[in-house]
């Protein structure tokens, strides 16, 4: 009889121990929703771990027969990327670290599966297993973000232009064309990009990226915003973006949702108002954590006027409001370079 292929899955996360805990929820709904899997193995990149926030994440794994932990020690990238004069994202290097350490994953087939902490799996994974790349670097679902943002890192309004919350990697390629030091040579030359390792994968893997089912990548702004509003005010629109008829295929049923609408409170906070909020509960109880208070939600003015103005006025407002961080720090940027040239 045939051997029969073992259903393995490598999953990479990465956070500082501020995170462990939304990692941890995140990894909970990996587990739960995948006990059917032969094996999954997560690699963890854990920036200033605590000891007790490592032993917390071993005693969830340890619950599940199929999975397996390995700490991934981030010291000798930390130190590269400072060396070579990146800029932090939000004080921290910790979005960087993937992408020096994905070279040095031991798995045991040809790709590994990068999952942001803020992440909820609701679904098994099995269908990432057998993904055809078709000889490229990496699959990725298209970014929510306004569609001008591609102006300011060079794209076209037509090209797509992909998040990296979640990222499907074809390690395989990634090791024979040795990525990572070109990564590195990347970001000796430029690193200042507004978000940080997404706006450099969209610049430097474009036209290597496969695009992924939105099932694996929806955005939890669509639960926020009427998807309809969100397509039109953002400028969203096929072939550089999902039709309104997959967002709504999907809708009730995603296999992952990425946590990125937080303007009532990231959901896994006290008091908090996503629409997602119930899901962190769930898989929070899970957790090692879950008689540990989390952080409260904090009540700012854009949570008020989310509550009291009609949806697509605050939406305009909420969009006009970010493009007009994205032009000042762009603006920054050239003042900044203008002043080395001379």
């Amino acid at each position: 009889m045939p051997r029969v292929k073992k259903k393995i899955l490598n999953v990479l996360y990465q956070s500082d121990d501020n995170y462990a805990v939304v990692s941890a929820i995140s990894i909970a709904s990996l587990l739960e929703n995948n006990k059917t899997l032969d094996e999954i193995h997560i690699f963890y990149c854990g920036y200033k771990l605590s000891k007790q926030s490592k032993d917390r994440l071993k005693k969830l794994v340890e619950k599940y027969p199929n999975a397996y932990l390995t700490f991934i020690n981030p010291n000798t990238y930390h130190k590269k990327l400072q060396k070579l004069g990146v800029k932090p994202w939000h004080g921290v290097y910790v979005t960087w670290l993937k992408m020096l350490a994905l070279a040095d994953l031991d798995i045991k087939t040809d790709r590994v599966l990068y999952l942001n902490p803020h992440t909820i799996i609701t679904s098994s994974l099995d269908g990432l297993l057998e993904l055809d790349f078709e000889k490229n670097i990496m699959a990725l679902a298209y970014d929510t973000l306004t569609n001008q943002h591609k102006a300011t890192i060079g794209l076209q309004p037509t090209d797509g232009y992909y998040n990296c919350g979640i990222m499907l990697i074809n390690h395989k390629k990634w090791l024979k064309d040795d990525v990572s030091s070109q990564v590195v040579e990347h970001l000796s030359k430029k690193s200042d990009y507004v978000i940080a390792d997404q706006d450099l994968c969209n610049v430097m893997f474009r036209g290597q990226i496969k695009t992924l089912d939105i099932a694996y990548n929806f955005s939890s702004a669509f639960y926020a915003y009427r998807p309809q509003d969100l397509l039109r005010i953002n400028n969203l629109k096929q072939p550089y973006f999902y039709s309104y008829d997959e967002i709504m295929t999907n809708y009730y049923s995603p296999k992952i949702i990425h946590s990125l609408y937080g303007i009532q409170g990231k959901p896994w906070e006290v008091g908090n108002k996503h629409p997602n909020r119930l899901l962190w509960q769930k898989y929070f109880a899970l957790t090692p954590w879950k008689n540990t208070e989390l952080p409260h939600a904090k009540k700012t003015l854009v949570w008020y006027l989310y509550d009291v103005l009609p949806r697509p006025i605050f939406m305009q407002l909420y969009i006009m409001a970010v493009e007009r961080k994205f032009a000042e720090v762009d603006k920054e940027k050239t003042e900044t370079t203008e002043a080395n040239v001379r």
